[in-house]
């Protein structure tokens, strides 16, 4: 902790104790962490104090401490209050892949956690397999994608893994246009989206009928694709039929989806497809209603989250993980995918098999 943090932080721990004291509900702060966007502190009230009493003081709190906000929750250190960092910093992917010592196969870099510590998704895990990312314009929901992306491009071998880029938007994955990764060029129009889709199923019953595993000479194929709510409402029932059977079946064969959409309705999403991504990444949303259908559980106040990249990762039933996306700058982005490009030339025939051929 530097030395201009941690006067800042036990002024913030004396206004909490003088508060809790004043309203007869007495505590004391025992530590914290300081997260790029988000500070928390850890409380420990005395025995007779109420967590509900303590609650119910959060906007006096907020007060006391002068922040925007404040919030209340419970975990293993006992009672965290949480509250915005007066001077956010951005994560950078590039030295934050330098932090980490090794990152395994199939495994993207999220960001960074409230806690400093970088946060991964290894895909090939059965509590990961597919990724559901959601939040509204400007939550950094497309910032994730392309860091998940990168990361990927970054620490697998064209050989071991292959991408499926769907953005219709075209501007997501553009620093990723020459990555060798690439099984098919960045993939911009419905129509052909609905074609490669289409192809990859077809690869999924091959696959299946040869009995081939991932990790035995046959690459991973990650599928992405920006604004997933789009894409169901451009190519109706049979995309949706489509993404819900590579869902089902991908991840033994080696397939995994990661899918991003602003509009996380159950109307648009449909309980099939939803079932069948046990990682949700949710930034902030229009509504607790949006918050509920995109992280698949209650409570989870995402449509109070800060945006800008502040997220929230619920892998499955366990605790949510808050963390800062990681940011890629494009330049320096292409520049890296540049480098790996003319290592290693493309290689897009391996994957995405027409669907006359048998």
């Amino acid at each position: 902790m530097s030395q201009q943090v941690r006067p800042y932080l036990e002024y913030q721990a004396d206004r909490v104790e003088a508060v809790l004291a004043a309203h007869r509900a007495p505590g004391r702060v025992t530590g914290g962490t300081v997260g790029p966007r988000l500070i928390r502190l850890f409380l420990n009230p005395a025995p007779a104090t109420r967590f509900a009493t303590i609650k119910r003081l959060a906007d006096d709190l907020a007060l006391a401490m002068r922040v925007p906000a404040l919030t209340v929750d419970r975990d293993p250190n006992g009672v965290v209050l949480s509250f915005p960092n007066p001077r956010p910093k951005l994560v950078d992917l590039f030295p934050l892949l330098a932090e980490v010592d090794h990152v395994p196969a199939a495994t993207a870099l999220l960001g960074l956690t409230d806690g400093g510590v970088p946060l991964l998704a290894r895909l090939s895990a059965p509590d990961v397999a597919h990724v559901l990312i959601a939040g509204t314009t400007g939550s950094g929901k497309s910032v994730l994608l392309r860091a998940i992306a990168a990361s990927l491009v970054l620490c697998n071998s064209p050989s071991a893994l292959r991408l499926l880029c769907i953005d219709p938007k075209g501007r997501t994955f553009q620093p990723l246009a020459a990555a060798p990764h690439l099984a098919r060029p960045l993939i911009a129009n419905s129509q052909e989206a609905v074609e490669a889709l289409h192809s990859l199923l077809r690869t999924l019953q091959i696959r299946d009928r040869r009995g081939e595993l991932p990790g035995e000479g046959t690459p991973r194929v990650i599928v992405l694709i920006d604004e997933l709510a789009d894409l169901l409402m451009a190519g109706g029932a049979p995309v949706a039929e489509t993404l819900t059977r590579l869902a089902q079946r991908g991840r033994e064969a080696g397939i995994h989806l990661v899918a991003a959409t602003q509009h996380p309705s159950a109307a648009i999403l449909g309980g099939v497809m939803r079932a069948n991504f046990p990682l949700r990444l949710v930034g902030r949303v229009a509504s607790a209603q949006d918050a509920q259908v995109a992280s698949g559980r209650g409570s989870t106040d995402a449509h109070l989250l800060h945006g800008r990249g502040d997220f929230l990762a619920l892998p499955g039933g366990d605790a949510p993980i808050r963390f800062q996306v990681a940011n890629s700058r494009e330049k320096d982005l292409r520049a890296r995918v540049g480098e790996l490009a003319a290592q290693r030339p493309p290689q897009r025939a391996m994957l995405a098999l027409p669907m006359s051929r048998q």
